[in-house]
């Protein structure tokens, strides 16, 4: 975005003779794209006597939670300065600057020059400090922040909640919903009763590998059902639908999901105001950045607000709930060894951590929540139509890594988590290989030409591999636009596609020889692919779509005992210091798990617990 501004504003100077005062940008309005978070953004900008008197985003696939305050502020706000540069909402970013970098390209359609449409830099200043007290603070509005702050408010305590973005939500506005174990819905469809958390705990336990904190993940959710209960007392709405995926159609039914899928913010919104209402105090745009203690107890928090106004909070217990580090790049870099795809806002960059190991805290156990793949289209999943990830969705398709080589059943596409572990150990990238026969067969007739009939879902407003017929309109266009941008290779023979991959010829071609005989012989004698998705891949003409893992997001950092008190690495609690969701990461062992809902109970009911505790200890 800094790049194509730079040259925007050179391409404009050279143009007015390297800074000559320029007319204003000429009467009309004129429409530019910049790429936001999940695709172009649109914007349609008009000019009257020089100056900017409109600015309409038309066209986006940001978002809506994450998106939703840039896409409304935004615009009136560069149309108030007359300039493209004000400030990008705190959180949203990348929307924001796209915005503004369309905007400044119409200025130089226009034949406007930057300069005459620019804000004065703000001067840095640290501004003043305000002192405040406080029995608890909270840091971050997540689902662990808002309940946090909402049960120690609650429970008798005076709370502020900080969140350094522009609204509350966090990533768990895109969340699906939490687990929860004999809620009150659970009652009402007739499950609750039928397994137990012991039962739960145990098969947590062994999928584990016992390589977690048992007793945390005891702790966290032997009463989930009661707090799913107590959520929607205070103003959410949930629907249980037990299992979401249909590999887990035997697995414990745990899953509630968001009611309206469409007012997941809205959610959120209803907590914050119970919370102020009952006497709590929310700072946006308001980041914690130091905690201070004295003989591992702690004393209070700094924070920053925008204006650069410092708080410094006396109080008695600090939650941190700042949700991980997938915003950091060079985090997940230095932890995995390539980037990443992170579903995140952009502001869980690691400060729970960060501000707790500061103090003395030990390091917590960190891991990518690994669920789900997807091409390198550039679309974000969810956020537009990728035709040519079809092709890796589609089991019926083969997998293979580097090497040439297959490594798992492609049938594991319906368990998102698995499919992710199994792609992620090959390393950055794989490929999924399909015929041309079959890209013309899909491309006329959809997948159940092939017999496909169940759907792959990601989460419940986000099916990754549908069965209607129309998305494979254009199919084989898709993967032709694909193999010019180097996203997908092809070849008339198994050498020809190994070369075009850059991978192994030989490998390749025993790899798909031995698949072919296998759909022969009706049976993937090596890795057990269902036999229904057995298709031969045939003699010659192929297409390989590269594909790559995704992660719902990098958890950890914090170190916490059982009880989610933060301690240091000896095990020395620091009194007063407590953190839950994705700031914790003690529940797993290295991955995400198959029991559906678990992350986000994990941020409610953590949140809850240290909400109550932490008011416990103030008083």
């Amino acid at each position: 975005m800094k790049k194509l501004l730079s040259l925007l504003i050179a391409l404009t100077l050279a143009l007015s003779g390297f800074g000559a005062m320029a007319a204003g940008a000429a009467d009309g309005t004129y429409t530019a794209s910049a790429e936001g978070k999940d695709g172009p953004v649109v914007v349609e900008t008009t000019f009257e006597g020089g100056k900017i008197v409109s600015v309409v985003v038309t066209e986006q696939n940001e978002t809506p939670e994450i998106a939703g305050l840039p896409l409304e502020q935004i615009p009136p706000a560069i149309v108030e300065a007359n300039a493209y540069n004000v400030d990008s909402v705190t959180g949203a970013t990348v929307t924001s600057e796209a915005i503004k970098a369309a905007v400044a390209d119409a200025i130089a359609q226009a034949g406007g020059d930057l300069a005459d449409y620019e804000q004065a830099a703000a001067e840095a200043v640290e501004g003043e400090t305000v002192e405040l007290t406080a029995d608890v603070v909270v840091v971050g509005a997540g689902a662990a922040g808002v309940t946090a702050a909402l049960a120690a408010q609650q429970n008798g305590a005076k709370t502020i909640l900080l969140e350094k973005a522009a609204s509350v939500g966090g990533v768990s506005i895109i969340a699906g919903g939490p687990l929860g174990i004999d809620s009150k819905d659970q009652q009402e469809a007739g499950v609750a009763g039928t397994f137990t958390i012991q039962e739960v705990w145990r098969d947590w336990m062994d999928y584990n590998c016992w390589l977690c904190d048992g007793t945390l993940f005891y702790n966290l959710f032997e009463n989930s059902g009661d707090t799913v209960d107590w959520l929607e007392e205070n103003g959410m709405e949930f629907i249980f639908i037990g299992n979401e995926q249909a590999a887990h159609a035997e697995g414990f039914p745990t899953y509630h999901i968001y009611k309206d899928q469409e007012n997941k913010y809205g959610y959120y919104q209803t907590l914050v105001e119970k919370f102020t209402e009952a006497g709590g105090e929310l700072y946006l745009q308001t980041a914690g950045y130091e905690l201070e203690a004295e003989d591992d107890t702690i004393t209070g928090i700094k924070a920053k607000q925008a204006d650069g106004t410092v708080l410094d909070i006396a109080c008695k217990a600090v939650c941190l709930c700042t949700g991980g580090f997938a915003a950091n790049e060079e985090a997940v870099r230095d932890e995995v060894g390539f980037h990443l795809e992170e579903f995140s806002t952009g502001t869980q960059t690691g400060d729970g951590a960060a501000m707790s190991q500061a103090i003395g805290a030990g390091k917590g156990k960190s891991i990518q929540q690994l669920h789900g793949v997807t091409s390198f289209s550039g679309i974000r999943t969810g956020s537009g139509e990728d035709k040519i990830a079809q092709a890796i969705y589609l089991a019926n398709s083969i997998w293979v890594n580097v090497r040439g080589s297959r490594f798992c059943p492609e049938d594991l596409n319906y368990d998102t988590a698995l499919a992710s572990n199994s792609t992620f150990a090959q390393g950055e990238y794989f490929y999924a290989i399909i015929s041309k026969e079959m890209a013309e067969n899909l491309q006329a007739n959809g997948a159940s030409f092939y017999g496909v009939d169940t759907t792959v879902n990601y989460e419940p407003t986000i099916p990754l591999f549908t069965l209607d017929s129309t998305i494979w309109e254009g199919f084989v266009d898709a993967l032709e636009d694909g193999v010019e941008k180097g996203i997908v290779f092809k070849g008339d023979t198994a050498e020809a596609l190994a070369e075009s991959m850059g991978v192994d010829a030989a490998n390749l071609k025993a790899t798909i020889e031995q698949y072919n005989a296998d759909c022969e012989a009706g049976e993937d004698k090596i890795l057990g692919k269902d036999a229904r998705y057995l298709t031969s891949l045939g003699d010659g003409g192929y297409y390989a779509v590269k594909a790559r893992p995704m992660s719902l997001g990098a958890i950890g950092g914090v170190l916490v005992n059982s009880n989610l008190q933060v301690i240091k690495a000896d095990g020395t609690v620091i009194n007063g210091l407590y953190a839950a969701g994705a700031d914790v990461a003690e529940i797993y062992n290295n991955s995400y798990p198959l029991i559906e809902g678990v992350t986000l109970g994990a941020a409610f009911n953590g949140g809850r617990m240290i909400g109550s505790a932490s008011a416990e200890y103030a008083k």
